[in-house]
């Protein structure tokens, strides 16, 4: 178990509140690779897997795509199902992906215009 060190002004439900967060992310030992996938999806969070285990992932089934920026496809980071840490894919939900299209599409926007009117 890993503990939260809190300052004495906080209480110790503040703490248990912290402490139930960050269980939000610890995978529990006995959860199959499939049922934490599933959770990560049910969930909406990001989803990192690697090559043979993105093979057998249907995005759009579970309206998941690749990270629309090209330079954040591929993560150095474990994967979701086997833990396995390597140079794996980032699938974002397809909410978040579309607000990352939209940064991605003002910043070359933003780029172009300044590179129109600094020549």
């Amino acid at each position: 178990m890993v503990d939260v060190f809190a300052r004495n002004n906080y209480s110790d439900l503040d703490v248990d509140v912290a402490k139930a967060k960050a269980a939000e992310f610890r995978r529990n030992p006995y959860t199959t690779g499939s049922a934490n996938l599933d959770n990560m999806i049910a969930l909406s969070k990001a989803v990192i897997l690697c090559p043979p285990h993105k093979k057998k992932f249907s995005p759009e089934k579970a309206k998941y795509r690749l990270h629309p920026d090209p330079r954040m496809r591929r993560v150095n980071g474990q994967c979701d199902w086997c833990k396995s840490f390597e140079l794996s894919w980032l699938f974002l939900n397809e909410v978040q992906a579309e607000d990352e299209q939209r940064k991605v599409e003002k910043f070359n926007r933003a780029r172009e215009y300044g590179h129109i009117t600094n020549t």
